[in-house]
């Protein structure tokens, strides 16, 4: 077939479609015009019904912001938007439109904040127009200057009520709440729109549905009183939220924290307060801040979330948490301070000599470099602790039901940055990944993701209640304990960082933290980023408290964190235990740097051994079936340290427990309470035992392990 007959045959084709498409319309026109019917209805009636219709919105309300206990954060408020009319359908009326423009000027200008020369002279500028508006002095008025308007009775002045969002407090967890801006939608109706944190997050479940109706109107437009109408579209007003927030406590923060900021200026800052039981945030700001009603800010970031930096020694607390998980860490075994070399690379404690030999305890307490560096390389393992960190969730974001929060930044791949992250530095991480990782040592060893959304009542669908979220458990119960123990000398020991931290009424336990800070690839020199995570009460946390100050510009030292912001947590904490009705405790003395002395366990029931043993802040091992302790070791007046395994013998046979981590020296405890013949291979941690676990073992029986250093 040549081109040109399938150029027709193409033409011809589609001729016949606008052909069939033209055969339809007609139809369907001769139709409609024959019978005058529009979906079974006369289109003359219908015609004339819709002509003396007409519509009116029926509105709604943004969904409003509330705490904890119910009090308003963010709420809605009338405000009116002001209108000067000069003529009504092109004509001009006394009673109606603005004709005496010194008398309008006489009433407005007070009310407005305006002279009355200044606003004659507008007036009359723009006598020309229909009508005019006032700018930012006629917008957002609120009742009290509508209620004067409205007493004037100047003809002509039109005030239009529009929806204003109010936050009631002012500055008040303000980066994290965020604020809303007016919007004019293309039909001339204001809404108000979220443009920052929560207001923007949760926009569409804060947002209203407008409704209409339909009624019968008259030949001016107006409805007929005798009128029929009906609702064609029901109005919702948008879900209100609940935060987990407490305002009392926020207050407290924000008021502490302005003073610390006033004070001391610090380029950045940060203060939380959660319950380290569910994760809920009671407590949150940043400054600099702002006001959501003036929106007068200078940083759109929410520190909490939106920064990472490389946190300092409060990252010292999961390193010293994995290594008594991994029952590598010795309290009172004895470690050069000052300076430790690792592969070429000479890593110093803060302040450059040390403290001499001390206790690897007392390395926890002085915040040792040196101590974590040892801990983490020839104890705990590179391997190890890269896993812990990854146990930790310090590889991934929270989740927290805030927007903008960003992920850690690492690079574990090379030893020596592992080494380095172990003690604070190398990583950068964020505030609320630190506090979620904390509430694993706060608590049984379980870590909960933080939350600040407590529930949301939607008009629409179910109400949403927030649930506790536990999001791994990266220690055991016991490590957890045994770690406060050993915090409790950073602020409560006569040589710990954090003595300026302690409470009067509560015992309270943390972490101090100086961090260098790193731009371009290289330290600043001499300013720093200081910090404390503490948590209260010691035995059974219940709040768990960070504060981070990023570069006073006043009596800015290595050394200088906690005059500046243990003021802040003192006051806040104090305050916070009170409001949740936590009992005030009789303190006991400082911290006893020095080791224990054992007593005797001998005739103590099984469970009464165990729970001496823990309140002495060892870590129990009940061997056997009988039902009271016949030996122990460590004997009877020998020394022990907070973490320390102590062995209870209650049978002559005992089922084996798994030993994979421990010491030789706790393997030789064992071996010499049942009188074991041992044979060892390799030397440092064990990795095989002979007996499997549950295995029964007599006494006089025979036990192999096998050794390794940990692994880098």
């Amino acid at each position: 077939m040549n081109p040109l007959s399938k150029s027709r045959r193409r033409v011809a084709f589609v001729m016949l479609i606008f052909a069939a498409l033209f055969l339809v319309f007609i139809s369907r026109f001769l139709y409609l015009s024959t019978t005058k019917k529009f979906h079974g209805e006369d289109m003359l009636v219908y015609a004339e019904k819709k002509r003396w219709e007409s519509q009116s919105t029926l509105s709604a309300e943004r969904g409003e912001i509330f705490d904890r206990l119910g009090s308003p954060i963010a709420i809605n408020i009338p405000s009116y938007h002001l209108v000067a009319i000069y003529r009504l359908g092109g004509v001009k009326d006394p009673d109606e439109t603005v004709v005496d423009f010194k008398k309008t000027a006489t009433g407005l200008a007070p009310i407005l904040g305006m002279s009355v020369k200044e606003l004659e002279t507008y007036l009359i500028e723009n006598k020309d127009r229909s009508q005019i508006e006032f700018g930012k002095k006629g917008n957002d008025l609120t009742v009290d200057q509508k209620e004067q308007i409205d007493r004037l009775k100047l003809p002509g002045i039109r005030l239009i009520e529009e929806p204003k969002r109010y936050y009631p407090n002012g500055i008040f967890l303000s980066d994290t709440l965020g604020f809303v801006q007016k919007i004019t939608e293309d039909n001339g109706r204001v809404v108000l729109k979220g443009q920052m944190g929560i207001e923007k997050q949760y926009d569409e479940a804060l947002r209203e549905s407008f409704g209409s109706r339909v009624f019968e109107k008259d030949r001016s437009g107006g409805e007929l009183v005798q009128g029929t109408s009906k609702i064609s579209n029901e109005p919702k007003d948008g879900s209100n939220l609940y935060l987990t927030i407490d305002h009392r406590i926020q207050q407290a923060l924000e008021k502490q924290m302005q003073k610390m900021y006033n004070e001391y200026k610090p380029k950045n800052a940060t203060g939380i307060v959660m319950d380290a039981k569910t994760g809920e945030i009671l407590a949150m700001t940043d400054r600099p801040s702002f006001n959501p009603n003036l929106r007068d800010m200078t940083d759109f970031t929410n520190f909490a979330v939106s920064s990472r930096f490389e946190p300092g020694s409060t990252m010292k607390i999961f390193t010293l948490a994995a290594a008594i998980d991994a029952g590598v860490f010795r309290p009172n075994e004895p470690y050069k301070s000052g300076s430790y070399n690792y592969k070429g690379t000479v890593i110093k404690d803060y302040n450059d000599v040390g403290w001499g030999t001390i206790p690897m305890i007392e390395g926890v307490y002085h915040s040792s470099n040196v101590m974590f560096s040892i801990l983490t390389a020839e104890k705990l393992g590179i391997e190890r602790y890269k896993d812990y960190f990854k146990k930790f969730h310090f590889d991934q974001k929270t989740g927290i039901d805030i927007s903008g929060e960003v992920n850690s930044q690492s690079d574990l791949s090379k030893p020596l940055n592992t080494l380095i992250t172990s003690w604070g530095q190398s990583t950068a991480v964020t505030p609320m990944q630190i506090l979620q990782g904390a509430t694993a040592i706060a608590g049984d060893g379980e870590m909960v993701k933080p939350h600040i959304i407590q529930k949301a009542d939607h008009t629409d669908k179910a109400p949403y209640k927030a649930k506790t979220e536990v999001v791994g458990k990266p220690i055991s119960a016991e490590a957890a304990k045994a770690t406060r123990e050993a915090l409790d000398g950073v602020v409560n020991s006569k040589i710990g960082t954090g003595q300026m931290y302690k409470l009067k009424d509560y015992r309270v336990i943390g972490k101090t933290g100086t961090a260098q800070i790193s731009e371009n690839g290289k330290y600043i020199q001499g300013q720093f980023i200081h910090s404390f995570i503490g948590m209260a009460p010691k035995d059974d946390p219940e709040l768990i408290m960070y504060i981070a100050v990023d570069r006073p510009s006043k009596n800015e030292s290595s050394v200088s964190g906690p005059s500046i912001m243990s003021p802040v947590f003192k006051s806040v904490m104090n305050t916070a235990l009170q409001y949740r009705s936590i009992k005030p405790a009789t303190q006991k003395e400082s911290v006893d740097v020095k080791a224990k002395i054992i007593p005797s366990y001998i005739g103590k029931s099984m469970n009464q051994a165990e729970e001496m043993a823990k309140e002495q802040g060892a870590v129990p091992v009940v061997l056997g079936d009988g039902v009271e302790v016949v030996s122990q070791i460590p004997t009877r007046g020998q020394e022990f340290v907070s973490g320390e395994r102590v062995l209870f013998k209650t049978g002559r046979t005992f089922k084996m427990p798994d030993i994979t981590g421990w010491s030789q020296r706790d393997v030789k405890k064992l071996v010499s309470l049942y009188d074991l013949k041992l044979d060892v291979i390799g030397k440092g941690f064990v990795t095989k035992q002979s007996a499997r676990t549950g295995t029964l073992v007599k006494e006089n029986g025979k036990l192999t392990v096998e050794l390794a250093e940990p692994k880098e």
